[in-house]
């Protein structure tokens, strides 16, 4: 099971927001990143300007869950660093959601045809 904080923001430049995930993965690459798997930046193509933010975790250490090893992760210094750098590129404060993994689809061979 897997183990995801969404994160939704307004932002008016979502290549800020694309730059400071850069930063965030390519700061993990060297460190001991306690779980964590992976990001993913989505627009809302509804609602212009709105984007979540998926930080996915795994278990790595087996005594925690992947939600313990998110928790761990947010108590990093890094990752109150990179909080406080998010909260000034968004307007408002960001919308922290939690979601526990119950089904996953995985997917193989190239979808597009022709």
């Amino acid at each position: 099971m897997r183990f995801a904080q969404g994160i939704r923001v307004r932002c008016g430049d979502p290549e800020a927001l694309q730059r400071l995930l850069a930063e965030w993965d390519g700061g993990q690459a060297t460190t001991d990143v306690m779980g964590y798997i992976g990001t993913r930046l989505l627009a809302d193509r509804d609602e212009p300007g709105s984007y979540l933010i998926l930080a996915e975790f795994a278990e790595v250490d087996g005594d925690l869950t992947p939600a313990e090893e998110a928790e761990r992760n947010n108590q990093r210094e890094e990752t109150e660093r990179w909080a406080q750098k998010l909260r000034s590129l968004v307007d408002g404060e960001p919308d922290w959601i939690h979601y526990d993994e119950l089904y996953r689809t995985g997917i193989t061979g190239n979808l597009r045809s022709g």
